[in-house]
């Protein structure tokens, strides 16, 4: 696929082939429909379309396993990409939850905001007695992917696939019985004041 985009730069071409090649992908990892493109078409509408198939396939997996209802959502947790309508609303809609449910849309932190949605899920849990949190976290390629010369910043395209996760959270003690897993303690250090070393590390920029 690479070689048939980058005929006319084959040393952008043989440099992502080496890093595929080491990385350790399998065959099940997924590249967004718009990708596959020739060439590739990263819109907006795209990029939409690539969450909405992650997320939605991720929860309809989480209500199969767990039995929960749509109407059982107390709080909901979406991460990472920020389009309008955002995640949360997107979800809401497809699902029909209910009008008094409590809903959150993180973006602009990174792989970072997962562990922030735990956070607070958590500290919403800890003031909503008798509740279910569901945390929504995303990887969609599509607003991220990189067609210019910078080797640090074709990496992604190489190292990152489409994907999402749902997870369920609750205080209930009903649920205390065939919870998987309890949060005990959830400790973050925020290095954002240091630029060297945390500020800067992911920054969104125009391609070249």
């Amino acid at each position: 696929l690479y070689s048939l985009i980058l005929n006319d730069k084959p040393k952008r071409v043989e440099f992502q082939m080496r890093i595929l090649e080491r990385s350790g992908l399998g065959e099940e990892t997924c590249l967004p429909p718009a990708i596959h493109y020739i060439p590739p078409t990263p819109t907006m509408n795209e990029a939409r379309s690539e969450a909405q198939m992650v997320i939605f396939s991720a929860m309809d997996d989480l209500f199969k396993k767990t039995g929960i209802m749509p109407k059982d959502i107390d709080i909901l947790n979406c991460s990472l990409f920020s389009p309008t309508p955002s995640l949360s609303a997107v979800v809401i809609n497809k699902y029909k939850l209910r009008s008094n449910i409590k809903s959150f849309n993180l973006s602009g932190m990174g792989c970072n905001a997962d562990l922030i949605s735990v956070e607070l899920a958590r500290d919403l849990l800890q003031v909503h007695p008798n509740s279910n949190a569901i945390i929504i976290s995303t990887e969609i390629i599509m607003p991220n992917h990189y067609k210019g010369n910078k080797r640090a910043m074709l990496l992604p395209n190489c190292l990152f696939r489409m994907g999402s996760a749902a997870i369920l959270t609750s205080n209930r003690r009903s649920d205390r019985w065939r919870a998987k897993y309890k949060l005990s303690h959830l400790v973050r250090t925020h290095r954002g004041a240091d630029a060297q070393i945390s500020f800067l590390v992911i920054i969104a920029a125009v391609h070249n």
